[in-house]
């Protein structure tokens, strides 16, 4: 790629720096959707199918951290440019993979490829778009296009699983990626590596091997002896506490201490991971409730999610419009409030109340979508511009475990009911609760802090 070619910045700069970020959002949810389809086809159990949906999260919330060193160490369009190639490779592999454990394996590897290149586009966001009104706006069509893959992914998925099978779900983002990888040196502009800080291998081993064992605990724990699951417990308390003491130690830290000193970033992590957790979660429940529970095959399953998808799409387009008006801690409380209502209208659907369901929908994928924009620039603004990268990895760290950990206990509901129609309920009203802890959460942002924003001097 050539390194002093000017080009301008615009609507194909976003597209490009969105390709990944759609893919990665895509594929987890065309993947849900696909789960009825690989366990009658690799004979998965529900155990390996949801280590097929949580390796992907794996990967991610693990690698991500190193991947903000690695933008900053190598230069974010390189890294933007070598995390998509990987990606494809990895999505080919997925594709044609024999059986569940190989495929756990590749999905453990298209996760690392998506946290290569994630902190990558964030970074650049910023870069391409300096000024805090078109940020603004910026931000908010990148979540609207990242949410129009999560809406997208199951009617994407029902069109697919019908001709290519569970195989389609991942073949779909290779066109996807070489699109992407074509036009990056030509839309997107380069950036100078700033490796101020050196790789910090404890804290990335400390972290992946705490995430590791806590996937296990969360996946595998019904199934283990009490004394095996309390030692491993016990094991992730000490994980958790190396990791923040290595940290705080490490003039070099992946995750600086101080940017968690900061009241709104804590608090906008905090916004995502519930987001991740009741989302996900709830997605895998969906999926399952309209096809083992109202009997739909995947192309009518995919259908009946359009609502989600359009009030996504509407949503995060509407939220960075918004954004520059209403402030980030009043978009976010308000956004979270309308979605924790969604999530307990939903929890009210029978077997019989498919037209119930779809119209919980609407409030649920609103709410959530007017909340990310908000969420996201309220990350990049509190941290400081040398730490974009870092910033950005660690939200989306933070995003993929509430997704791993959504996900897995929405599998531990739905292992302990003996109808989808029982799980969807409770995990449902579980992930309200969540999204209410989240609301609360984007109240503690001082006011003072959302009024000096630069996005809210642009009201």
């Amino acid at each position: 790629m050539s390194h002093a070619k000017p080009v301008q910045t615009g609507l194909p700069t976003l597209l490009a720096l969105s390709a990944g970020m759609f893919m990665a959002v895509l594929d987890t949810n065309i993947v849900n959707l696909a789960l009825p389809a690989l366990q009658r086809s690799l004979n998965a159990s529900l155990s390996q199918l949801t280590w097929i949906v949580d390796a992907y999260a794996l990967g991610f919330a693990g690698l991500m951290l190193s991947a903000g060193w690695l933008a900053d160490r190598f230069g974010p369009r390189r890294m933007l440019a070598w995390g998509l190639a990987l990606f494809v490779q990895a999505s080919l592999l997925c594709g044609f993979a024999p059986g569940a454990q190989t495929l756990i394996l590749f999905r453990l590897l298209q996760g690392m490829a998506a946290a290569l290149f994630i902190p990558s586009s964030l970074g650049l966001l910023r870069h391409a778009f300096p000024h805090p009104a078109e940020r603004a706006r910026a931000v908010g069509l990148y979540g609207g296009l990242s949410a129009s893959a999560a809406a997208a992914g199951p009617v994407l998925g029902g069109l697919l699983l019908g001709p290519l099978g569970w195989r389609g779900a991942f073949l779909i983002n290779v066109p996807i990626g070489l699109a992407a990888l074509l036009a990056i040196p030509f839309v997107v502009p380069f950036r100078e590596a700033s490796p101020s800080r050196g790789a910090d291998l404890p804290g990335q081993a400390a972290g992946m091997l705490t995430l590791s064992l806590a996937s296990y605990a969360l996946i595998e724990g019904p199934r283990l002896p009490a004394p095996v699951l309390l030692a491993l417990l016990l094991a992730i308390a000490a994980g958790v506490r190396l990791f923040w003491r290595l940290e705080q130690a490490n003039p070099q830290a992946m995750v600086p201490p101080e940017l968690f000193r900061h009241p709104a970033f804590a608090a906008a992590n905090w916004v995502g991971f519930a987001i991740g957790v009741a989302y996900f979660g709830s997605l895998l429940l969906l999926s399952l409730y309209l096809q083992q529970g109202l009997g739909l095959d995947a192309l009518h399953a995919g259908l009946a999610m359009l609502p989600l998808a359009a009030c996504l799409i509407a949503g995060n387009v509407a939220a960075g419009r918004l954004l520059p008006r209403l402030g980030a801690r009043r978009q976010m409380r308000g956004g979270l409030l309308l979605s924790a209502a969604g999530y307990l209208l939903l929890a009210l659907a029978d077997g019989h109340a498919l037209a119930w369901s779809l119209l919980a929908m609407l409030p649920l994928a609103l709410g959530t979508a007017l909340a990310i924009a908000p969420m996201t620039a309220t990350v990049l603004e509190s941290a400081p511009p040398q730490l974009s990268g870092t910033a950005s990895a660690v939200l989306n760290a933070i995003r993929q475990t509430g997704s791993l950990v959504g996900t897995a206990g929405a599998a531990l509901v739905v292992g302990h009911s003996a109808d989808p129609r029982q799980a969807l309920p409770i995990g449902l009203g579980l992930a309200a609760l969540a999204t209410l802890g989240a609301a609360w959460a984007a109240s503690r942002i001082p006011a003072a802090e959302r009024e000096a924003s630069p996005l809210a001097a642009t009201r």
